[in-house]
């Protein structure tokens, strides 16, 4: 590849290396007889001499950059994340992410077909966006946002190959190309995307997203520069979980029913789809650099611009009664749109013993809306005006928030000690957020590390929570009077390369907004209560106190190891009801121990173990395919179930192969796994993947 893109360069090159060569010819006058030359014999000395100082050339490249060349050159850059390089080793942290995230699912309870939803072991409520979102949270684990972009910076091509076998008929490919055009700018494309018909009726998933990154540099490196575009589908087939009978079946282990197509379901006809599109790009000039003494202070301006849509929608061919009456004279096809523009403006002093200091004014507008015919995404991100209510209800049919921050960030580093404030308040505008942080981190003797964070957030609930218009009757709502949702958080961490990590955190949630499960009438023909899916908005009238504790460790003698993370949670309530607002399990434990060694004169590495996963029961949030959220229910409970993992990796070079024979202990360990009510967790299934890396 790169012969390529110097080959314009060769060819200058040889044109005056031949003129700096060659004597200079002498002058013929126009009384001198002109030389006869057989044309073959010019031709062929010609390229003979072209060929061989072209190859030279060549060869002297190719040497230069392997020889220089490391694996410490290939960096990657993520908004607001420390710089990495290219890793091809093989481990057991690394093969907890060899899934469809490509993160670990530690907290995250998979459901039965790959690229569908994640049910939640434990939150870290510090992560959540400080602006409203749209809502449909279980759709967005595999949206790519801003700090999930990945940039790089290579001195030759990269390329990346991620290969993964998913349910039934379909695989997972994600592929990154990376190229380096010049010291000064990077082009990157990836793609994914993954197709899986699942094991269950009406389950398919087609998932797919397109990532381009660009990064720019001038020659003086005063100027810096980083953009993306991303488009990216998330399209899913819902069934709305098995039926009460068929949860019989389920939980009975019957041979005749193993065959998971037999079962009943309660959706047949249903589809969802999260679409969205993002335009990015951030940049900074630096008015003083201060190259010549590394003390001297720097200041420099910045600019970051993003423009982002996307909808979600939701219909069913089979006009299904699982979520209540249908309005009449409706058709069933909801969709709602969020857009949002960002524009930030800043400004950067940087010295030595004084620090980084930023300031920035943050303009930021969101659209969220329910059109009232089809509009095609490209529209969606120009549509900025107030959509007129409607007559027949009297609600809205768009909310729109404008908010303008002011923003001060300070970082400061000293031996081993570095500390990050961080200050962003609402100076006006139609919502109200506001944040304060303060992380510190130092490093102890005898290489303990501590680190210690605190953090008071004020946002407004998300928009789904506000308003929502449906064909379903018991769906549309418009709530003017929530509170804002108040979190102050404090986490400290200690960690010794030995010893492993402990870690610990306290969120304080005030007027917590979540959807609560609400119960349909007694039918009165049948006295019994229908099977329906109803929901409501609701808001803590109490603060939530919610602990967690976890440990970490990883054990090595000789060729074995042993990884094991342990956490406890306990969420409490300061009103006298048992139940609380919050439902996670109490215990969540997991543990691989691992057999590694090298082969064949160290040409192949192999990696072998077993891993399991155990936590205790508690209440677990219904799945409501028609939000895209999920639902606080204290009916049923899922979990007190061990789930147990076999895997033998390998890595020839810089290729890894994973092989994974998931919930093996499935058949005689009982069937009452489940990833929410409703939804049973995977069967024993066999995965293969591999991951291969090319440094051209």
């Amino acid at each position: 590849m790169h012969r390529i893109i110097f080959a314009l360069f060769f060819f200058l090159s040889t044109s005056l290396i031949w003129a700096q060569d060659d004597p200079i010819p002498k002058p013929i006058s126009l009384g001198d007889s002109l030389p006869t030359i057989d044309e073959t014999q010019f031709k062929e000395a010609f390229f003979d001499s072209f060929q061989k100082k072209f190859k030279f050339l060549g060869e002297k490249v190719d040497k230069e950059l392997k020889d220089s060349a490391t694996i410490e050159m290939y960096k990657i850059f993520q908004y607001g994340k420390k710089i990495a390089t290219i890793d091809t080793s093989l481990t057991v942290l690394k093969e907890y992410k060899k899934n469809y995230l490509r993160k670990d699912y530690f907290e995250l309870l998979p459901f039965v077909n790959m690229g569908h939803a994640f049910n939640r072991l434990g939150y870290d409520f510090t992560q959540n966006p400080l602006l409203s979102q749209l809502g449909a949270r279980s759709k967005h684990y595999a949206f790519f946002e801003i700090e999930d972009v990945k940039y790089y910076e290579v001195p030759t091509p990269f390329t990346e190959l991620f290969f993964r076998t998913t349910m039934e008929q379909g695989q997972l490919s994600d592929a990154t190309i990376s190229v380096n055009t010049s010291p000064q700018f990077n082009f990157a494309f990836s793609y994914r995307g993954m197709r899986s018909m699942g094991k269950y009726v009406n389950q398919r998933a087609a998932n797919e997203a397109v990532r381009l990154a660009f990064t720019f540099k001038s020659k003086n490196d005063r100027y810096n520069a980083r953009a993306h575009y991303v488009s990216q589908t998330i399209d899913n087939e819902e069934n709305g979980g098995i039926t009460e009978a068929s949860i019989e079946l389920f939980n009975s282990g019957d041979e005749n029913f193993k065959d998971r197509s037999v079962l009943d379901v309660r959706l047949r006809g249903a589809q969802s789809i999260l679409k969205g599109k993002r335009s990015f790009l951030d940049h900074n000039f630096a008015l003083f650099k201060g190259e010549k003494n590394p003390k001297s202070p720097k200041w420099s301006i910045g600019h970051k611009i993003y423009n982002e849509s996307k909808y979600y929608t939701y219909s069913d061919t089979q006009n299904s009664n699982y979520f209540g009456a249908l309005l009449p004279e409706t058709e069933l096809n909801d969709r709602v749109n969020w857009a949002i523009v960002n524009n930030r403006f800043q400004t950067q002093f940087q010295q030595q013993q004084f620090g980084k200091l930023t300031a920035a004014i943050e303009f930021s507008k969101i659209d969220y809306f329910f059109p009232s015919e089809e509009i095609p995404i490209t529209e969606v991100e120009q549509v900025t005006t107030t959509i007129e209510n409607t007559q027949e209800e009297g609600l809205t049919e768009s909310l729109q928030a404008t908010q303008t921050f002011f923003n001060v960030n300070y970082e400061f580093k000293w031996r081993g000690f570095d500390l990050t404030a961080d200050f962003n308040k609402t100076l006006f505008g139609s919502q109200l957020s506001d944040e304060i942080s303060l992380k510190s981190k130092i490093e102890l003797k005898n290489k303990f590390f501590f680190e210690a964070k605190a953090l008071f957030r004020n946002r407004t609930p998300n928009f789904n929570f506000v308003r929502y218009k449906s064909a379903y009757e018991h769906y549309n709502w418009y709530n003017t009077d929530l509170n804002n949702e108040k979190l102050t958080s404090i986490a400290a961490a200690l960690s010794h390369p030995l010893f492993g990590q402990f870690s610990g955190s306290v969120q304080r949630l005030e007027s917590y907004t979540f959807f609560k499960q609400r119960f349909a009438n007694i039918d009165e023909q049948t006295g019994e209560v229908p099977d329906q899916l109803l929901v409501e908005v609701a808001q803590s009238s109490s603060p939530t106190t919610y602990f967690k504790l976890r440990y970490e460790s990883q054990y090595i003698w000789r060729k074995w190891q042993l990884n094991s993370t342990a956490q406890y949670q306990k969420v409490s309530s300061s009103n006298s009801s048992p139940t609380t607002d919050l439902h996670l399990p109490e215990w969540n434990i997991r543990s691989t121990v691992s057999f590694s060694s090298d082969l064949f004169q160290k040409a192949l590495f192999v990696q072998a173990g077993i891993t399991g996963h155990y936590f205790s029961s508690y209440y677990a949030d219904l799945y409501n395919p028609l939000l895209g959220d999920f639902i606080w229910q204290d009916q049923k409970k899922i979990g007190n179930f061990p789930r147990m993992d076999v895997f033998i990796n390998a890595r020839v070079q810089r290729t890894r192969i994973y092989f994974k024979y998931e919930h093996f202990n499935a058949n005689f360990t009982g069937y009452d796994y489940y990833s929410a009510p409703s939804y049973p967790y995977r069967d024993s299934i066999l995965r293969f993947g591999i991951v291969w890396n090319f440094f051209e």
